[in-house]
This record gives structure tokens, C-alpha cells and sequence, in this order.
């Protein structure tokens, strides 16, 4: 499992209301913060827990923890983009349909 893959999966379910299991998941990763420098794991292979690529912490998994923990705090303007985003994006195209 990767902790990017798990907030991407919060923020899908944040998106169509399903905030418990979104708060859920997001909380769930907080145990692969690796504490003396506050980053996280990218991966961990269960049930061994090995963690993968071996001892890193990427800066896109530090993305996915800053958007989801964003999105499920409302703490900035965007983060009406994984949540209410009939209020900050343009409604859809409807296309004909012989494209």
C-alpha cells in the first residue's frame, strides 16, 4: 500500500460524501509518519511491513497528505476543488453524442 494511493483514495470518497470512510483512510496513514523529520513512507508491503522503494519518502507523498489533509480541514479555498467543486469549476460540457 502507498500512503499517496490512500489519501487519493480520501479524497475520492471526500468528493462524493462518504467523509467517515475519507476521514477514516486519511487517519489510517498517519502511522507511516516517520517521526524524527515528520515525512512519510511512500509504500509498505503488508504483512511483513517492508517498507518500499527501500527508505524513501517522497515529495509526492508529502503532496497527497497536504491535499487530502486540506480537503477534509477546509483549510484553504482549495480545497473547495476535491469538495464542493460545482462552486469553483466551470459546470461540464455535454458533448453530442456522434463524437
Amino acid at each position: 500500500m502507498t500512503v499517496a494511493e490512500t489519501c487519493e483514495c480520501a479524497l475520492a470518497h471526500l468528493a462524493v460524501g462518504a467523509r467517515p470512510t475519507a476521514e477514516a483512510l486519511f487517519g489510517w496513514t498517519q502511522q507511516f509518519r516517520h517521526d524524527p523529520d515528520g515525512r512519510y513512507w511512500t509504500g509498505t508491503v503488508f504483512p511483513d511491513e517492508v517498507r518500499f522503494p527501500g527508505g524513501e519518502r517522497s515529495t509526492y507523498t508529502a503532496a497527497s497528505v497536504v491535499l487530502a489533509a486540506d480537503a477534509l480541514a477546509g483549510a484553504s479555498p482549495a480545497s473547495s476543488l476535491f469538495v464542493d467543486t460545482a462552486s469553483v469549476l466551470p459546470p461540464l460540457m455535454v458533448l453530442p453524442s456522434d463524437l
